[in-house]
């Protein structure tokens, strides 16, 4: 699988003074990494029939990165899901499915992408898009949490994460996991963050007191639900899926909505 680029301590990106290097939460090959893990780093497994909106997305017939049906036809997703993709032809959307090499569920082609305009870099703000499916999808959408949703997102909130990511350093899932992450201040998501990441735009997940649970590669994209609604997408974190920065970074729903045409709750 290819390499695509993700937040790391060390480089400079867009709208932040700080640094990064290439690096994921998207599936590929991890480079380097230590200690076990779990899809959904430290969660439990998960049921896609009692999260219906949670969408497994391949590419070339790959677990690829995660999403969330908001509607019918529409499924939110990270903007760097779409532009490493490349083309829409090769991607996949599956809703209704737990296993990874599963072939129950349903299966729909992207007809059209919406990039949030102002995307630069995983990791960063406006890290968003909208996928629009080729026929509706038989599963109940989440609400998009949106501006008066403050207190869905308030800092020492938990907040479930769903995904297909990896199960360890180089190991892929299997199937769908999910964990709880306490809603921290962004200082708490470093070195994924730094001191000009936006508080309006990001949200930081850290483990529960006694775990080490994180998001991990191919999780991007993937959802953060709180209260009901989806407030989150994944977008950066635990870059080598150990304990060395167990950490979690989202977009915020209520930031790219109404750019991207999204109705929210």
């Amino acid at each position: 699988m290819r390499f695509r680029s993700f937040r790391f301590p060390g480089s400079s990106a867009g709208v932040r003074g700080a640094a990064a290097v290439t690096a994921l939460l998207a599936a590929g090959t991890l480079l380097a990494g230590a200690g076990q893990a779990a899809a959904v780093r430290g969660g439990g497994p998960a049921k896609a029939a009692d999260q219906p909106y949670t969408m497994l997305i391949e590419l070339n017939g790959q677990q690829f990165c995660g999403g969330t049906l908001v509607a019918p036809t529409k499924v939110l997703t990270a903007g760097h899901c779409v532009q490493d993709a490349g083309k829409l032809s090769a991607l996949r959307v599956i809703g209704g499915r737990t296993q990874v090499n599963g072939t129950d569920g349903t299966v729909r082609r992207v007809k059209s992408a919406r990039m949030d305009a102002h995307y630069t870099s995983p990791g960063l703000a406006h890290d968003a898009a909208v996928l629009t499916l080729d026929r509706a999808m038989p599963y109940r959408p989440i609400p998009v949490a949106g501006p008066h949703d403050a207190a869905l997102v308030a800092s020492g909130r938990k907040a479930l994460v769903l995904g297909w990511g990896r199960t360890g350093p180089g190991v892929s899932a299997t199937r769908l996991k999910q964990t709880r992450l306490v809603l921290s201040p962004l200082t708490g998501c470093r070195p994924y963050t730094d001191k000009d990441t936006d508080p309006r735009a990001m949200l930081c997940g850290t483990p529960e007191r006694g775990t080490a649970a994180s998001v991990c590669p191919g999780d991007s994209g993937g959802p953060l639900v709180s209260g009901g609604k989806v407030v989150g997408i994944v977008s950066a974190g635990n870059k080598y899926c150990d304990g060395q920065y167990p950490v979690s970074v989202f977009v915020r729903t209520d930031s790219v909505a109404a750019g991207l045409g999204l109705k929210t709750a």
